[in-house]
């Protein structure tokens, strides 16, 4: 997509506080294009339109009237919302959050509604109806039944989004954390968040996560907490989002004075972003700031609250991806190699382009299948460059793309979220 230069200082005429700022943001892009160096999109396809400049002048060009919004679809919806962009901006135009205001304003344009926004305000809100259907779903992996249609063709015949979905959920676990931990007390130190991620695709990280907390000594258990709200952010639909976030705020006020540890940096993040999504709210962003202020990645709570270890993988070489939820929506860069320079008996080694998406993306693996795959290739090929065995994240997003590229790959490399490592060693008190 390009924009006639002589439009440029046309004034623009948002129509709403949010617009408002976001056409300021927008407004300090000087499209130097130094975000294209760092874009996974843009490196990926070379197409000037995915890139953060790109998308930022499709996004000024949509707010000013100069383009129709269905012609600013794909420029916005191929964006990973990693972030990177605005780490490397002179200017820190916040790429990835307008990009999020403006996959709502296109959705709202076009009139968007039915079953993902049916899904995203009354599914996600309730975890037995959500976890239910889960349930149901993960039927067909456990009997096979999926695996055998991906194998005919027939999943990618319905929609390339459901192969790329059935590929990247590797196994269906046969219980939910939720059904596994027991419910916080009133006065516990710490509420273990019920990430969608840990819960229901990968308990094994929560199972962790719980026995380094006994292992601490720490008085802990689970709330009646919903997902966090990120699939309505990543949609561009940020009203679900904000009935997710009230949900969870009002669960969480209930133990006013417990840590929320976070073992999942995509949650993390987005709890902690909370705030934001109230702005123009000040009673809720009052209570917003209350709770996500209490909220803690696992990465950052292991810092503070370091284990005593022994070695829980002898003789491995371990390498380190950077979820961006982690790195650049929270800042943490350097507590994950500390925690790992405590364990013995590994060797580590730094992954080239550690800072570089990995193309999950959330659902991002499953509803752009071809740029991610094209993405998770390059990353797949750097952690062959380390020569390790292990490769560990932080989000379970980034563990399901990097599993499928490692098997796409043909490598023996295994992929593990952090605290299943560290479990491994942590020494009883």
């Amino acid at each position: 997509m390009t924009v006639d230069p002589d439009l440029i200082s046309r004034p623009a005429a948002p129509g709403s506080k949010a617009e408002s700022r976001s056409y300021d943001d927008v407004m300090h892009c000087n499209r130097c294009g130094f975000c294209t160096s760092f874009c996974p999109t843009y490196l990926a396809t070379g197409d000037e339109g995915l890139s953060p400049r790109g998308r930022n002048q499709t996004w000024r060009a949509l707010m000013e009237g100069r383009l129709d919004p269905s012609d600013a679809k794909r420029s916005f919806d191929t964006c990973l919302l990693c972030g990177i962009c605005t780490s490397v901006c002179f200017a820190q135009v916040p790429t990835a959050r307008l990009m999020s205001q403006a996959r709502e304003t296109v959705r709202n344009a076009q009139g968007a509604g039915g079953p993902l926004r049916f899904f995203l305000r009354h599914i996600l809100p309730r975890p037995t109806l959500f976890e239910g259907l889960l349930k149901i779903l993960y039927v067909g992996k456990k009997t096979g039944v999926s695996r055998l249609l991906n194998r005919w063709g027939v999943l990618r015949w319905i929609s390339p989004r459901l192969e790329a979905a059935e590929e990247a959920v590797d196994r269906a676990p046969t219980s939910f954390l939720r059904d596994l931990l027991p419910a916080a007390e009133k006065y516990v130190e710490v509420v273990h968040f019920l990430s969608c991620g840990p819960n229901c695709v990968n308990p094994e990280i929560g199972l962790a996560t719980a026995h380094i907390l006994k292992v601490q000594g720490v008085r802990a258990g689970t709330a009646n907490t919903v997902c966090c709200g990120l699939p309505g952010q990543s949609f561009g639909d940020l009203e679900a989002a904000r009935i997710l976030a009230r949900k969870n705020i009002e669960v969480l006020e209930n133990y006013p004075q417990a840590t929320i540890l976070i073992d999942d940096s995509s949650c993390a993040a987005t709890v902690k972003e909370w705030p934001r999504f109230f702005e123009d709210d000040p009673v809720w962003r009052a209570r917003a700031e209350a709770v996500s202020r209490r909220a803690k990645d696992v990465l950052e709570w292991l810092t503070l609250r370091p284990l005593d270890l022994s070695a829980s993988s002898e003789n491995s070489v371990v390498t380190y991806h950077d979820a961006c939820k982690a790195r650049y929506a929270q800042g943490l860069v350097t507590e994950p190699r500390r925690l790992l320079a405590g364990v013995p008996g590994i060797e580590y080694r730094e992954l080239p382009e550690a800072d570089q998406c990995c193309g999950g993306g959330g659902t991002y693996q499953f509803m752009q299948p071809e740029i991610s795959k094209a993405v998770g290739q390059r990353k797949a090929e750097n952690i062959a460059a380390t020569g390790a065995t292990l490769v560990l994240t932080s989000s379970v997003s980034c563990l399901l793309q990097l599993r499928s590229v490692l098997r796409k790959a043909k490598s023996k490399v295994q992929a593990f979220h952090i605290v299943e490592l560290l479990a491994k060693g942590a020494k009883p008190l």
